[in-house]
């Protein structure tokens, strides 16, 4: 498909005053290879920080280009199980991950902001005013806890599996109706503008009995399905289902892992509180390729 080119530049304007102290260099983390370039597909704004972490890290205290794709706003049941406004939520999480970012590369969380038209599914891109190698892609498609999406709930898989049709919850207007060919073109258009070596995402076969989150498993097999044929890296990490495994980080980037989450949540006020949270920031388990199947 065909990609055009920016249609809207403006320039965004959070800020977080002070620069951060981290608790530790993580130098093991930083020592990447210095020639990748990092691309992360995940469902929502915080799966990153909570699954991918450490890893993470290394691309963005290293100085190395990263750029993170949220295929979901993560609106969620926000404002149909309550009362908050969820485009007001979706704004807040985006903020939340923006300073999560800015707060670990050391920098103001001032950020660049353009729409790219790529085809029937226009993306945000997000970049780091201080540090441009980092970058953050909204595609805003509806959660798949949200029941107002085209269809109800689970809008993502039903994309993936049975070919829905769906308008993003969130984004540049008009919002067409999207199905899953347009999403794996969007994705197959961004790798191609930012040529990673590394591509990382979610688990997209969890075996566990009580399995994960459907945008996670769905999130994982779209970018796999974008970067058929090309050479790249790929590496899974799980998500809900590590909740019950053993705790495998060390103490330090625990503690690295926990100082860059409190950032995040500080927007987020589903991630308040939850017995979970502080599981998955103690873990960290990485999939072996195979899990792509063939």
């Amino acid at each position: 498909m065909k990609t055009t080119g920016v249609v809207v530049c403006v320039l965004m304007l959070t800020v977080f005053t002070v620069c951060p102290v981290l608790p530790w260099t993580m130098r093991q983390v930083v020592a990447a290879e210095r020639a990748d370039r990092f691309v992360q597909v995940v469902a929502h704004a915080d799966d990153d920080l909570l699954f991918m972490s450490p890893d993470l890290f290394g691309a963005v205290l290293g100085g190395r280009v990263t750029t993170t794709i949220y295929l979901t706003a993560g609106e969620g049941p926000t404002g149909w199980e309550d009362e908050r406004d969820p485009r007001e939520y979706v704004g807040d999480r985006q903020a939340g991950i923006r300073a999560a970012y800015a707060y670990l590369a050391g920098v103001r969380d001032v950020w660049r902001s353009r729409i790219l038209q790529l085809g029937r599914l226009p993306v945000r891109v997000d970049t780091l005013a201080a540090n441009p190698r980092i970058r953050l892609v909204f595609a805003g498609l509806p959660d798949g806890g949200d029941p107002r999406a085209d269809g109800g709930r689970d809008a993502l898989a039903r994309m993936w599996e049975r070919g829905a049709c769906v308008r993003r919850f969130t984004g540049p207007c008009p919002h067409p109706c999207v199905r899953r060919e347009d999403v794996v073109a969007t994705l197959r258009a961004l790798y191609d503008r930012y040529r990673p070596t590394v591509l990382r995402t979610l688990d997209p076969n969890p075996q566990d009995w009580h399995g994960d989150h459907t945008d996670h498993t769905v999130s994982a097999k779209f970018a796999a399905e974008a970067a058929r044929g090309m050479k790249l890296k790929m590496l899974a990490y799980r998500g809900y289902t590590m909740t019950g495994w053993p705790a495998n980080l060390s103490w330090q980037a625990s503690r690295l892992k926990e100082a860059v989450f409190q950032v995040y949540r500080r927007h987020d006020y589903r991630a308040a509180s939850g017995w979970r949270y502080a599981a998955w920031l103690k873990r960290m388990y990485p999939i072996r390729p195979e899990a792509f199947g063939p």
